[in-house]
C-alpha cells in the first residue's frame, strides 16, 4: 500500500507555495533540494508544464519499476502528463529550481495554430508553450523569465526576455 505524506515532500522541495492560482492554472515555484533518498510516492492529478531554471539531474522511479534519469538545463521545458505513481529525487549536487504550471482546464481540440512569430515547444489541445519577447495577443497565459524566475499571469515579467510563454487554450 502506498501512502502519500505531504510533509515528507515538503522536506525535499521548498518554496512550493502557489505563485499564481486562478480558474485556469496553479503555478508553483519549486526548489528541489539534493537528496540521497527519493521522495515519497505520489502522483499528479492534472497535466503540467515544467520550466527548468537550473541545470540538474533527477531520478524518477515509477510504481511499475520503470526508472527515468532526467537531465535538465536552464530554459528546458517539458510536458508532464497526469497520473502515474512515482518518486522523484534530485541527484545533483545543488538545488534545482522549477516552475510547475498545473493546468486546470481541458483545453480546446480546435484551438488555433501558433502565430508565425512562435516556435512551439509544446502544442496540444490544452496548452501552447513557446519562447518569445512579445506578449501573446490572446489572454490566459503564464510568462516565465528563466533568468530571474519571475512568473506573471496575463503580462510579461520585467526585462527584455525572451520568456517562456504558456498559453492556456
Amino acid at each position: 500500500m502506498l501512502i502519500f505524506a505531504p510533509w515528507a515532500l515538503a522536506l525535499a522541495q521548498t518554496g512550493n507555495v502557489p505563485v499564481i492560482e486562478n480558474d485556469f492554472v496553479r503555478v508553483l515555484s519549486v526548489t528541489d533540494q539534493p537528496s540521497t533518498q527519493p521522495g515519497p510516492m505520489h502522483e499528479h492529478k492534472g497535466n503540467r508544464v515544467m520550466v527548468y531554471l537550473d541545470s540538474g539531474d533527477l531520478t524518477v522511479r515509477w510504481s511499475n519499476g520503470k526508472v527515468e534519469n532526467q537531465h535538465w538545463k536552464p530554459g528546458d521545458v517539458a510536458w508532464s502528463p497526469a497520473g502515474g505513481i512515482h518518486t522523484s529525487q534530485n541527484v545533483s549536487a545543488r538545488p534545482l529550481r522549477i516552475v510547475e504550471i498545473e493546468l486546470k482546464t481541458a483545453g480546446h481540440p480546435n484551438a488555433a495554430t501558433p502565430p508565425d512569430r512562435t516556435r512551439a515547444i509544446i502544442d496540444n489541445p490544452q496548452v501552447r508553450v513557446y519562447q518569445s519577447e512579445k506578449a501573446p495577443v490572446q489572454r490566459q497565459y503564464v510568462a516565465v523569465d528563466i533568468r530571474t524566475a519571475e512568473v506573471q499571469w496575463d503580462k510579461l515579467p520585467k526585462g527584455a526576455g525572451p520568456f517562456v510563454i504558456a498559453e492556456v487554450k
